[in-house]
């Protein structure tokens, strides 16, 4: 299992100082007409009038504050030991602080150990001088919970906030592998959810095998633009897989690019071995992008709709440029004799999410549905796939060996595809997100499918790594999937050729973790006719 990376950290004095200086530019840069006016902040201003008139103004002490003890002038109240500073004072609706006289604060001590008197002094002056308040009301005061990193900032607002002038006090996030509300990086996926882009990297509706991965790693990065948009990158790479999908959101819309070479479990798995006609393995490429709208249908219900444009073929190996149409036994790979297939899809999806946590579920929902229209380009072929998923997160207290949430997994999942389907449009039935035990694809390849889990999860024990809660948690599970008799319909009959069963039964039991680089899982699956696979992934198969 990949070790997490671990970040660099600066020294929270030179962050601070830096942050005080942008802003310094900041207020610089504003405009005429946008500066507040500060006259009223200063001492001579305050003397300028009779101190009980201007606490009277309602304006005056919505820039002030409250009124001091004493009001007298403020010069009377001063002394070289204690003087009235500007404080940074949030005002909500003006997006930008305002600088506002206020009386002396007591002073609390510094959470800085082992510098000494005089570097301590020559560093306050300078962020005294920079941002133009006290060294004693800079972050560094404030208590750094154990459980939070110590440059991602404390909410869930964008990057583009934490980088605000006028939030001085937010440190800005480098990296954020929970919030979401800087540069985030984990090993899965990360790509939005529900999607109608087409891509395998991409989740889909049900979670039949889409390609068969072997020893491989999925990463993505994840920047933010704005508050409703970001770019995102996901990459694969492995012994048998390799591409990458980047895409972008703005608002409502979003759109991909993707490339990616793999191994396919409609070609693989089986009693019998069918490969190509060199005797290699065969890789199917995927190349392509794509469209899509995201929308709300009422208050639960969030759905998207898109196209997508891909060109499908089949090669002997990551970086080869020969295309092969058929297999060595003459079945055919792609629809198009050329050994490639030009396709468009316009695909609709939607989910009723209801979970407690989307991430870490211990209880409620969720439930997909999907419609695709697939067209072949320069040919009459088409087809219509229909999808559907549910999942059904039950508390349920049976046992645990420690202090967490005991919970019963129900899922099922169902689809079927009308018209001309080619072999990487079936269900791949098999592998770890569908019956686990069996490698991707080896129950069977068909036009239509029932799969079914039950998923039994409870608490081990809570470690700590890196200064983080950690909880492990065990897992037994059931798995089961039939292909409904429809392997003979997929151009090619892939699963015929290489002699599938058609259904399959799995059991197991592993152990899962929710890290600060993803879901983890550590499984190790059985089958009915006796093969067995360890499982080693991140992300939930949910």
């Amino acid at each position: 299992m990949p070790l997490p990376y671990h970040l660099p950290v600066m020294p929270l004095r030179a962050l601070t100082m830096l942050a005080g200086t942008l802003s310094a530019v900041w207020m610089t840069a504003l405009p005429a007409q946008a500066t507040p006016n500060l006259a009223k902040a200063t001492p001579d201003a305050f003397n300028s009038q009779q101190p009980e008139e201007a606490w009277a103004r309602p304006d005056y002490r919505a820039q002030m504050g409250p009124a001091p003890q004493s009001l007298e002038p403020l010069e009377t109240q001063t002394s070289p030991e204690t003087q009235t500073t500007l404080e940074t004072q949030t005002i909500q609706g003006e997006g930008r602080n305002l600088l506002a006289a206020q009386p002396p604060a007591p002073q609390p001590e510094l959470g800085v150990a082992a510098e000494s008197e005089s570097s301590t002094r020559a560093e306050d002056l300078l962020i005294e001088e920079t941002l133009g308040i006290e060294p004693t009301f800079s972050p560094m005061a404030a208590p750094v919970d154990s459980e939070t990193p110590a440059l991602a900032p404390t909410n869930s607002q964008s990057a583009l906030t934490a980088l605000d002038p006028g939030a001085i006090a937010q440190i800005p996030a480098l990296y954020d592998f929970e919030q979401g509300n800087a540069l985030r990086f984990q090993f899965a996926s990360n790509l939005p959810d529900p999607t109608a882009l087409q891509s395998p990297l991409r989740q889909r509706v049900v979670r039949t095998t889409i390609q068969s991965t072997g020893l491989s790693a999925v990463a993505s990065v994840r920047q933010p633009l704005s508050a409703d948009s970001y770019v995102h990158l996901a990459v694969i790479g492995g012994t048998t897989a390799l591409g990458a999908d980047l895409g972008v959101v703005f608002g409502n819309f979003g759109a991909n690019v993707f490339s990616q070479r793999s191994h396919i479990g409609a070609f693989q798995g089986g009693d019998r071995d069918v490969d190509l006609p060199t005797g290699d393995t065969p890789w199917i490429h995927r190349l392509g992008g794509g469209v899509e709208y995201n929308f709300s249908l009422g208050n639960e219900i969030e759905s998207a709709l898109g196209v997508t444009y891909q060109r499908v073929s089949v090669r002997d190996d990551f970086f080869s440029d020969e295309i092969f149409p058929r297999d060595e036994d003459g079945n055919r790979f792609t629809v198009e004799d050329s050994g490639i297939d030009d396709l468009v899809s316009v695909d609709f999806v939607a989910a009723v999410d209801r979970r407690n946590d989307g991430a870490y579920s211990t209880e409620g929902s969720l439930l997909r549905f999907g419609v695709s229209q697939g067209f072949l380009i320069d040919t009459d072929d088409a087809f219509t796939r229909l999808t559907g998923f549910y999942t059904h997160y039950l508390p349920l207290n049976l046992f645990g060996f420690g202090e967490g949430p005991r919970t019963l997994v129900l899922n099922v999942q169902a689809g079927t595809v009308l018209g001309d389907v080619p072999p990487y449009i079936g269900f791949n039935l098999g592998g770890n997100n569908s019956v686990r035990g069996f490698a991707g694809g080896g129950i069977s390849t068909g036009t239509s499918f029932v799969q079914a889990t039950a998923e039994y999860r409870f608490p081990v024990a809570r470690l700590n790594l890196f200064d983080r809660d950690i909880d492990l948690r065990g897992v037994l599970f059931i798995d089961y999937a039939n292909d409904l008799g429809t392997a003979d319909d997929v151009i090619g009959e892939p699963a015929v050729a290489r002699d599938k069963p058609g259904d399959g039964f799995g059991f197991g039991a592993g152990l899962q973790a929710r890290t600060p680089l993803g879901f983890g899982r550590l499984e190790f699956g059985f089958t009915d006719t006796g093969d067995s696979r360890l499982i080693v992934t991140f992300g939930d198969r949910f």
